[in-house]
C-alpha cells in the first residue's frame, strides 16, 4: 500500500495524465476519465507509480496512450 504522500502523488499523476490525454486527443476530461476507468488506465498508472513519479507529469499521459494502444492491439 502506498504511503499517504505517495497516495496523493499517485492521484496527481492520474489527474494530470487524464487532463493531458484529453487535451492531446481532443476529448473532454470527463470522457477521458470514463475511458481511463473503463480500460483500467488509472490502475495501471498506480501500478507504475515508482517509475512515473520520477518523470515529468506529462509522461503519465504518454504512458496511458501507449497502454491503450497496446490494449487495442493485444
Amino acid at each position: 500500500m502506498l504511503l499517504e504522500q505517495n497516495e496523493r502523488d499517485a492521484h496527481l499523476i492520474g489527474v494530470v495524465a487524464a487532463e493531458e490525454y484529453a487535451r492531446r486527443h481532443d476529448m473532454t476530461t470527463a470522457q477521458t476519465v470514463d475511458l481511463f476507468f473503463r480500460e483500467g488506465v488509472f490502475d495501471r498508472l498506480r501500478s507504475q507509480y515508482d517509475v512515473l513519479h520520477t518523470l515529468d507529469l506529462g509522461e503519465g499521459a504518454q504512458f496511458a496512450a501507449d497502454y491503450l494502444e497496446s490494449a487495442r492491439h493485444g
